[in-house]
């Protein structure tokens, strides 16, 4: 069983992937270092590496699956610009190529272990909405490597804010201030130059100017107030206190595959995860003993264990039995859709009968006053 005594968690989070703080300042020494000014394209490139880290879930910055033509789909940007950021890294050391075990190209983020170690976990959050907007390929379209930066340098900063607010609707209420005067020197641009600049940024932004005042033809502005927009950021809760079983289960699984000599990818880790939460602790995720006002949801977590470790020592069986008559054994399409099958195939007789009918009948009944839906543990044990 787990210890539910947790320590108060920041209650809003930014919704994004990782960009280590001590990369981003490596960029800035290499800058000032060099004498050179990091183009917009190289930046464009650099995001996209750490969204793909991210999306191939990797602690060692090797990516296996980045492309460039995808990306520059996605962002709106030509296929040229990118690869030409892609080739100021690898020019200048801070990405290197090589091949995994199958002779395909990867790419890895040079000092990757010094960036995500456990011990340098210092990152701030660039949101997975910066990828919705018309952003990059605006900053990428006028050169503007400078803003690229102003950029990144707010988000490491909202990150501080975000552990003294309640919720998202307070998020607007967070404010970076800085003056024109810094700003100007800062992107090497005038008054107007500024303006056209961080106006980029609105999309993510909500951008005030303080002190505003027209002299004849020219608009002078003293400083300009910088807001997140509420599609940055998410509500951090584990109301269903579902995490702990999550991170148990990654582990497990991953020692069962290593033991079995498996190849797999820290994405296949999980994907399993997410199919058992979506087959699984979706399904029971209501199912609690109630006490006063409080719910307890060991029985509940007690029940999901016994269900994954009977699924996973069926497979681990399998496979060494597999090994024993030296067969191979194959996934047909991926190792996390594999388990949602296993999963959702054996979840219903095992609900049937291990779950008592009262605690079933309490779980729909909560689950329907919460959402006002038919009960996902209904629809399931209806079919």
């Amino acid at each position: 069983m787990f210890d539910r005594k947790k320590k108060e968690k920041q209650k809003v989070k930014m919704y994004g992937f990782k960009f280590p703080q001590r990369l981003f300042d490596d960029l800035r020494q290499f800058e000032q270092k060099e004498n050179i000014q990091i183009p917009s394209s190289a930046y464009a490139t650099l995001i996209c590496v750490l969204k793909q880290i991210h999306r191939e879930k990797t602690t060692m910055g090797e990516i296996q699956e980045f492309s460039l033509s995808q990306y520059a789909t996605e962002l709106n940007v030509g296929y040229s610009t990118l690869y030409v950021g892609l080739k100021f890294w690898l020019d200048h050391g801070f990405l290197y190529e090589g091949k995994n075990d199958a002779g395909k190209t990867l790419f890895v983020l040079q000092n990757a272990h010094r960036y995500f170690s456990e011990d340098e976990l210092n990152y701030f959050i660039v949101p997975h909405s910066l990828f919705e907007t018309n952003i990059i390929a605006e900053l990428v379209r006028t050169s503007n490597g400078k803003t690229f930066e102003l950029m990144l340098s707010l988000f490491t900063q909202f990150r501080h804010g975000m552990a003294t607010i309640q919720g998202t609707q307070e998020v607007e209420e967070l404010k970076q201030v800085r003056n024109m005067s810094t700003l100007k020197q800062k992107l090497g641009k005038r008054s107007k130059g500024v303006r056209e600049a961080i106006s980029l940024l609105e999309p993510l932004f909500h951008v005030h100017f303080i002190g505003l005042s027209h002299r004849g033809h020219q608009v002078w502005i003293h400083q300009v107030e910088f807001s997140l927009k509420p599609d940055c950021v998410v509500e951090n809760s584990d109301a269903f206190e579902v995490n702990p079983l999550i991170s148990e289960f990654s582990r497990e699984t991953e020692h069962v595959l290593k033991s079995l000599n498996m190849r797999f990818k820290p994405r296949d880790l999980f994907d399993i995860m997410i199919s058992l939460k979506q087959e699984v602790i979706n399904v029971l995720k209501y199912v609690a003993k109630n006490d006063g006002e409080n719910s307890s949801y060991s029985l509940r977590d007690s029940w999901i264990q016994t269900f994954f470790y009977q699924c996973l020592g069926r497979f681990e069986t399998k496979i060494q039995d597999q090994l024993k008559q030296k067969e191979t054994f194959q996934f047909t399409t991926s190792i996390g859709a594999y388990f949602r099958t296993v999963f959702r195939n054996n979840i219903k007789l095992f609900i049937e009968q291990t779950i008592p009918t009262d605690y079933i009948r309490k779980a729909n009944m909560k689950e329907f006053m919460m959402t006002g839906r038919v009960p996902v543990l209904h629809q399931l044990l209806t079919k």
